[in-house]
C-alpha cells in the first residue's frame, strides 16, 4: 500500500508542476542476446521487424525522398477508396514539418490521436490507413514504446532465477530513459509465459500501466503485436487493432522522429543501395527542378572552398557512399504509377537530391541519384496463407538493416527504403471450432476504412455491403 501511495503522490506532483513525461523506442535488428526465451522475436508475434535499440544505436533512412505505389492486385481488390487510404496515410507524414522546426516540448502535437469506431469493432474490421501509418513508422526506425518500456536483458535460471531488466524508452526532450508513454506511467512484473500445451516458452517483463483507465498509446504502439501475449490486460485492450483508428501521430511519435532525423544527429552511415553520383541539377520527384552549387564542392580543414575537379587533366572525386551524415530533417513520400500487370513504372523514375557528407575528414557536397523501375514501397493483395488456423491478414516486407557502425558496435546504421505490405484478399470468412455449421461460425477480421465520424465503414473488397457483414455477424443467411 505504501508503494502505491508514493506512486500516486508522484503522479500528482508531476501534474502540479506541469512536467511532460513521454518516451519513444528505437527499432533495429535483433541483437545476438535478444532471444525468444527472454521475450524477443517470440512465438506469440506473427512477425516482428526487429528489436529495441539503445539510444545512439538507432537505424534510420538516409534519404529524404521515398517513393511508393500500388500494383494491379491491390487496385482490383481495394479500388479507388483503398488507394486513397494509402495516399491519406502518407499525407500524414508529408504534412509534418521539418523536425528542426518543432518546439522544444512538442506541445503542438497531441498525446492521444486514436479512437475506436464501435461499428468497426463489433464487425471485426481493421483500418487500412492506420496499418500503413504504423508500418511506415517502423520503416523510419521506431517501434512500440509500450512493448519495450521494460525488457529482460538477461536471465539466470538459479535457483532462485535472477533477471536484469532494462528500460528501452527515451524521453524526446531530455534524452534520458523514461518509464512513461504519452504521460502513462508503466511499471512491470516478471512473468513466465506458457504456450497452449502449458509448457513455459519465455520469461518477460510484462508492462503494467499504472492507471485505473486504459493507457494512452502512440501510433508506434501498433507496430508490434507481441504485446497481445506479453502485456497487461489494459494494455492489450488499448493496442487491439480491431476497430481502432489513428488520425495522426502522437507527441511520442514526433519526439522519436525528431531524435532520429534532426540534422545535428550525425552518424556514420551509407547512402541508399543503388545510389550514384548525380549531376548538378536536382530533380526531385513531384517537385521543382533547379541548379545547385557544384555537387563536387569541398571544404577542407583550412576552410578552403573549391571544386574537386583537379586542374590540368586531374581526376574527379569518386562518389562518397559511407561517411558521416546528419539526419535528413524531413522525409517526403511520393506516389508513382505502376503498370498494373508488370508491377514496374512505365518510365524509370530518377530521384536526386543534394547532401553534404563528411568523408575522411573532408566535407563533400554532392548530389545523390537513384534510378527506379519499382518504387521503394509496393502495396499489393493476395491470399497470404494461414497462421493455423487463422488466415494471415497482412505480410510486411522484412526491413533491411545495414550496420555501418565502426568497431563492431550494434549501431547506428541504415534502413533501406524498400518494403511494402501484401494485404489479404480472402474477403469474408468465418472460423468454426469443432464440427459445427455456419450459424456457429465466428466472423473473421476484414480490411476496411473508417474513422470517428458517423459515416459507415467502407469494407473491402470493392462492392462489399455493410449488410452482408452484419448478417454474417448475426448468423442470418441472406435470401
Amino acid at each position: 500500500m505504501r508503494s502505491i501511495s508514493l506512486i500516486g503522490l508522484f503522479v500528482v506532483l508531476l501534474q502540479v508542476v506541469g512536467l511532460r513525461v513521454q518516451a519513444f523506442s528505437l527499432l533495429g535488428p535483433f541483437s545476438s542476446w535478444q532471444t525468444p526465451d527472454i521475450g524477443y522475436d517470440t512465438v506469440f508475434a506473427a512477425f516482428e521487424q526487429g528489436g529495441p535499440r539503445l539510444r545512439g544505436d538507432e537505424y534510420r533512412l538516409s534519404t529524404p525522398i521515398v517513393t511508393y505505389g500500388v500494383d494491379g492486385s491491390f487496385a482490383e481488390y481495394f479500388g479507388e477508396r483503398g488507394m486513397q487510404a494509402i495516399d491519406d496515410a502518407f499525407n500524414v507524414f508529408n504534412a509534418i514539418t521539418n523536425v528542426s522546426a518543432m518546439s522544444e516540448n512538442l506541445t503542438e502535437y497531441p498525446m492521444k490521436s486514436d479512437g475506436v469506431n464501435p461499428t468497426a469493432k463489433v464487425l471485426g474490421l481493421l483500418d487500412l490507413k492506420t496499418t500503413v501509418m504504423a508500418q511506415t513508422l517502423a520503416s523510419m526506425g521506431l517501434t512500440a514504446p509500450d512493448r519495450w518500456c521494460w525488457s529482460v536483458r538477461s536471465r539466470d535460471a538459479g535457483p532462485p532465477p535472477t533477471y536484469s531488466v532494462a528500460n528501452f524508452n527515451y524521453d524526446p526532450v531530455s534524452g534520458r530513459p523514461s518509464r512513461y508513454v504519452n504521460e502513462t506511467l508503466y511499471s512491470y512484473v516478471i512473468r513466465e509465459i506458457f504456450d497452449d500445451s502449458g509448457a513455459p516458452v519465455l520469461w518477460d517483463a510484462r508492462e503494467i500501466p499504472v492507471d485505473s483507465a486504459n493507457p494512452t498509446i502512440a501510433l508506434a504502439s501498433m507496430v508490434n503485436n507481441a504485446v497481445q501475449a506479453t502485456g497487461d490486460d489494459r494494455l492489450i485492450r488499448a493496442v487491439n487493432p480491431v476497430g481502432r483508428y489513428f488520425t495522426g501521430l502522437t507527441r511520442d511519435d514526433m519526439g522519436g522522429l525528431r531524435y532520429i532525423y534532426r540534422p545535428e544527429n550525425r552518424n556514420y552511415e551509407g547512402a541508399p543501395q543503388g545510389s550514384v553520383r548525380g549531376s548538378g541539377v536536382v530533380s526531385n520527384v513531384g517537385g521543382n527542378s533547379g541548379p545547385t552549387e557544384s555537387p563536387w564542392t569541398i571544404i577542407d580543414g583550412r576552410g578552403f572552398i573549391g571544386t574537386n575537379v583537379l586542374g590540368g587533366g586531374g581526376t574527379v572525386r569518386p562518389f562518397a557512399n559511407l561517411g558521416v551524415r546528419g539526419g535528413v530533417d524531413k522525409v517526403r513520400f511520393i506516389r508513382v504509377n505502376l503498370d498494373p500487370i508488370l508491377r514496374i513504372s512505365p518510365f524509370p523514375v530518377i530521384i536526386s537530391y543534394p547532401e553534404i557528407v563528411l568523408s575522411n575528414g573532408v566535407a563533400i557536397r554532392q548530389v545523390i541519384s537513384r534510378t527506379q523501375t519499382v518504387p521503394d514501397y509496393v502495396f499489393s493483395a493476395a491470399d497470404n496463407g494461414v497462421s493455423p488456423p487463422t488466415p494471415v491478414s497482412q505480410v510486411d516486407t522484412q526491413l533491411t538493416f545495414n550496420n555501418t557502425s565502426i568497431g563492431g558496435a550494434e549501431g547506428p546504421g541504415n534502413i533501406e527504403p524498400r518494403g511494402g505490405i501484401v494485404f489479404s484478399k480472402l474477403g469474408i470468412y468465418t472460423l468454426n471450432r469443432g464440427n459445427t455449421d455456419e450459424e456457429d461460425g465466428i466472423p473473421g477480421i476484414l480490411w476496411s476504412s473508417f474513422d470517428g465520424s458517423t459515416n459507415a465503414p467502407v469494407i473491402y473488397p470493392v462492392g462489399t455491403r455493410l449488410s452482408d457483414l452484419e448478417s454474417t455477424l448475426l448468423y442470418l443467411r441472406p435470401n
